[in-house]
């Protein structure tokens, strides 16, 4: 009998592809059930092809290149290992975890193009490229999550964790109104095509998590703006993040950005990210069980 899988997509920027530079624990893997989660493959020949989840998830940005010089090859860490193992302990123990990272550095709504789309292996070129409902990013992950309820039937799709708006800190405005008509896109498209395949819950906000960024940012420009109406969008699913969270300062080597202290390191995704995104997850799902 093939695997049926719980899916989580986690997209948006930086902070979502996960830009910790700090070398790499030497228990890491250790600590999480790898068994029980993976992913679905970006580069080369692992394209579309389940695969297990490293401490490095194949985003739609590859950051191999970006490893510690102690940790070559294998590239930065994000929140995608530490929280899927979390949430194992949420759903059903006959499903696996199956991850669809969906996210590149210094992506927004308000500047550049929409770049290029390979239609048949759901790739978006890569680049620096706009979100948005026109966007080949948002294209392909909307086709992804498609594809991934697609081999099985009992597939569910888990939840979809955003963490975004940097880039947009000029323009919060702007961000705003594209985050809001992408959204609406997005639920009115799964619904249609993929209607009774959310696990415990409806293509709604309600499995939607807007996720806090480092604190750098909570101090920039308009960024404040953002992260406001991300908070009003669903006060539900929100995710806020301990402004004294650890950052690239601590640990980092300054191959991603030269400004360390704008995205998360030092390991806090899995010592204080990922729990902090578990347990609003939790409380959804256990919101679920209480209306039966």
């Amino acid at each position: 009998m093939t695997k049926q899988y719980m899916i989580l997509c986690v997209a948006g920027q930086s902070n979502a592809v996960g830009y910790d530079e700090s070398r790499i624990p030497a228990d890491y893997m250790d600590r999480f059930d790898t068994g029980r989660i993976f992913q679905l493959g970006f580069f080369g020949k692992d394209n579309l092809k389940v695969i297990p989840l490293g401490p490095c998830a194949q985003n739609f940005q590859d950051m191999r290149p970006y490893a510690h010089p102690d940790d070559p090859g294998i590239g930065t860490r994000g929140i995608h290992l530490p929280l899927a193992h979390r949430l194992l302990e949420l759903i059903p123990a006959d499903y696996d975890i199956l991850v669809l990272p969906c996210a590149y550095g210094g992506t927004g709504f308000t500047r550049g193009e929409y770049g290029g789309y390979d239609a048949e292996a759901l790739r978006p070129e890569p680049g620096i490229w706009r979100w948005g409902t026109e966007s080949n990013y948002y294209r392909a992950l909307c086709d992804r999550i498609g594809y991934a309820l697609g081999l099985d039937p009992r597939n569910r799709f888990l939840g979809m964790v955003w963490c975004q708006g940097e880039w947009d800190s000029e323009d919060a405005a702007g961000h705003r109104a594209g985050f809001d008509a992408m959204t609406a896109d997005f639920f009115r498209r799964m619904e249609e095509a993929h209607p009774d395949r959310v696990y415990r819950g409806n293509w709604d906000r309600d499995i939607w998590y807007n996720m806090e960024t480092v604190a750098f940012w909570h101090s920039y420009h308009q960024c404040p703006q953002i992260w406001d109406h991300y908070r009003e969008w669903n006060p539900k699913t929100y995710i806020p993040i301990p402004r004294d969270t650890d950052s690239n300062e601590a640990g980092g080597t300054g191959l991603t950005a030269r400004q360390r202290s704008a995205h998360f390191g030092n390991d806090s995704f899995d010592r204080v990210i990922a729990p902090a995104a578990a347990a609003i997850l939790a409380r959804r799902l256990a919101a679920e069980n209480e209306s039966g």
